[in-house]
């Protein structure tokens, strides 16, 4: 079966770019797509949780961010070289950054990511799978903590079946009782009930949204309320199960 993948065709990963109480890499992901939207399109920003283990050290939840740019720019090097500086300026003092700069294409294939949900990767593992893919992976400053998490976070979002948006159209805009239209309209591509079936009329009571990255698209999942309405999930239920909601 071929695998899916998202819409991009060039994934920038960020990962380890805060330190305990202090920032976090989903605001630096999101304030990287706000420079990258200046210059090229941008389709969202997505979250991406990796296995939490004793041996691995990480800030908070352990998990990367990755910004889905739309098209090839013409300047990548010139690109590559200001994602650096960005992502050097935007990280906190004392974390320990690092950066995939990727076509999506080059990673369908690679199943790092989801090795990194399951188990330890090793840094010997990613720099070795990013050469072989021919991509870029660096650690922007001395530490090299974050390439891990960079690299794998790049993988995943490559499949197009992981992860959740934390930015996407207008969908942090909303709050309270939404119509599926309005959903629509704000650049959700599609709404599912848990069970995965598609919707296409009805209300849906939002403290957030955080559509899930699912067959390539920007899919927000619902659990139905008794009332009838729909209240959205976190990311994408599993199996068929509704996991917790927002």
């Amino acid at each position: 079966m071929a695998k899916c993948r998202s819409k991009a065709e060039l994934i920038i990963a960020v990962d380890d770019t805060d330190c305990p109480g202090d920032g976090g890499t989903g605001r630096v992901a999101r304030a990287i797509a706000d420079r990258l939207a200046e210059r090229c399109a941008v389709w969202g920003v997505t979250r991406h949780q990796f296995i939490i283990l004793p041996e691995i050290n990480y800030t908070a939840k352990n998990s990367g961010n990755v910004v889905h740019v739309m098209a090839m720019p013409d300047d990548l090097d010139t690109l590559s070289t200001e994602l650096r500086r960005w992502l050097d300026e935007l990280a906190v003092e004392g974390s320990e950054p690092g950066l995939c700069v990727a076509r999506t294409e080059a990673l369908v294939g690679c199943e790092l990511g989801r090795a990194a949900q399951q188990r330890f990767v090793r840094r010997e593992e990613v720099r070795a799978a990013a050469e072989a893919c021919g991509v870029m992976l660096e650690a922007v400053r001395e530490d090299v903590g974050g390439i891990v998490g960079a690299f794998c976070g790049a993988c995943l979002a490559a499949q197009g079946n992981d992860g959740r948006f934390v930015q996407h159209g207008r969908i942090r805009e909303f709050r309270g009782e939404l119509t599926v239209a309005e959903m629509l309209a704000a650049g959700v591509d599609e709404v599912r009930a848990g069970t995965g079936e598609r919707l296409t009329e009805g209300k849906v009571v939002a403290q957030r949204l955080r559509p899930a990255l699912a067959d390539g698209r920007c899919v927000l999942y619902c659990s139905q309320l008794a009332d009838g309405n729909y209240v959205p999930v976190k990311g994408r239920p599993e199996q068929g199960k509704v996991t917790e909601a927002l």
